[in-house]
């Protein structure tokens, strides 16, 4: 695209500020935004949200899966974390009641809760501790997604058809702006 798309304005909000204040009015806590390519550029949009963590993947490169490994392992180092929601920047329509939702479905008997929309699950999504170990061995551009779509049967799906819309493009971008 050019630049971050992490920093495309919806509604008077970067999109990764939006997505930080959403989990945090979900109830999520800690937060912890992992930053890779261009993290320079968008840190200052977290900078002053205090109960936001952001760490930086210095390895962006090798792909999605080092994103998700190093914000699992922030998220688990306390020890204290039973459950985790995984989400991205990326879904503009994405809320604090849509992740609620999410989070409210989660519990002792249901360990994973994947949102449903077009006709398949993935993130936003809350995965119980056990499965961490598994999430953190992906690989490359294997996401938390793809990791769902293989234990299907295993899933809780909510769904949540605001998780749709993602921002790949320029065009997809140019979908958030109101005509002038």
């Amino acid at each position: 695209m050019g630049f971050p798309k992490q920093l495309i304005v919806h509604e008077g909000e970067p999109l990764v500020r939006r997505i930080a204040m959403a989990a945090v009015g979900a109830g999520a806590d800690p937060v912890v935004v992992v930053l890779g390519a261009n993290a320079e550029a968008i840190a200052p949009a977290l900078s002053d949200l205090a109960s936001i963590r952001t760490v930086i993947n210095r390895e962006w490169s090798r792909g999605l899966a080092s994103s998700l490994t190093l914000g699992l392992s922030t998220l688990l180092a306390d020890g204290t974390c039973d459950g985790v929601l995984v989400t991205l920047a990326d879904q503009p329509f994405v809320d604090s009641a849509a992740l609620r939702r999410l989070v409210a479905t989660f519990d002792a008997k249901r360990r994973i809760v994947a949102s449903s929309y077009a006709g398949t699950i993935g993130v936003p999504a809350v995965f119980g501790r056990e499965h961490t170990d598994a999430l953190m061995h992906l690989n490359g551009d294997a996401g938390a997604g793809s990791w769902l779509r293989t234990r299907a049967s295993e899933v809780t799906s909510v769904p949540l058809d605001s998780a749709a819309i993602d921002i790949d493009t320029l065009s997809d971008a140019a979908r958030l702006v109101p005509p002038s």
